[in-house]
């Protein structure tokens, strides 16, 4: 058997629900971060899978309501949402 990489395509819903996920899951971090109530190792693996979740989708921070900037603390939206924040350096 050989270890070949499977690539699913995704469709625009699919890539919604995904980025939904990383948002739920990224709002739980930081709950728990807070309360202090798990082990701490734990929550480095899940912060570290988040990032790993928002890179592979390439999610992005919304837009600051002026359009000066970005919003970190808003949830993070698929690249071609309308609302997607993108650094001039990335075009």
């Amino acid at each position: 058997m050989t270890d070949k990489k499977i690539y699913a395509a995704l469709d625009r819903v699919e890539a919604q629900e995904l980025c939904d996920l990383y948002n739920a899951l990224n709002t739980m971090l930081d709950d728990a971060g807070e309360l202090l109530d798990v082990n701490l190792s734990d929550l480095r693996k899940l912060r570290t899978h988040s990032y790993e979740l928002k890179s592979l989708l390439d999610l992005r921070f919304q837009k600051d309501p002026d359009g000066s900037g970005s919003c970190p603390w808003f949830p993070c939206v698929l690249p071609d949402d309308d609302r997607a924040w993108v650094r001039k350096d990335d075009g």
